[in-house]
């Protein structure tokens, strides 16, 4: 087993953590929620986007749309979210309520849940975004900084 030595796990680790910090700061600002309906909104974005993003085809054609089809978004159970969450299903019913009062969650037909996709326009989801960007770019610098990445530039000369 290809094993990290110790340094590079600590120095991952902390950088990792320090991430999710910023991470979990961003969002519960943004949202005004707790970190379970944080993570549980997130699976259900994460469902609601993949079928679309992940497709070339989809994703070229609407990528750049305001309010994505319907009909080419994906789903989500409220079973399937407390199983990918671990959380217990009544815990994610509530939560799941809580999100649908709030407008963040909406259900198809089928009474699967999806986010209802118009936030793409919010400034302040922009707003939130640019900051996860920021967050992100220092975790790298973080890694570089603690030697558990290569720094490129120096690898460049």
């Amino acid at each position: 087993m290809n094993e990290l030595p110790p340094s590079l796990a600590r120095a991952g680790l902390f950088a990792a953590s320090e991430l999710f910090l910023d991470i979990a700061h961003v969002a519960t600002s943004y949202y005004k929620l707790d970190l379970e309906s944080i993570w549980i909104l997130a699976v259900i974005g994460q469902e609601t986007m993949r079928p679309w993003i992940l497709d070339e085809t989809l994703a070229a054609e609407h990528m750049s749309d305001q309010l994505v089809p319907p009909e080419i978004r994906g789903t989500i159970s409220r079973r399937m979210v407390a199983e990918k969450t671990g959380l217990p299903r009544e815990t994610v019913r509530r939560r799941i309520a809580l999100l649908e009062a709030r407008g963040l969650v909406v259900f198809d037909e089928h009474d699967r849940a999806r986010l209802p996709g118009d936030r793409i326009v919010d400034p302040e989801m922009h707003k939130a975004l640019r900051d996860l960007i920021v967050a992100v770019g220092r975790f790298g610098e973080r890694m570089r900084g603690l030697g558990a990445i290569a720094n490129r530039k120096a690898d460049q000369t």
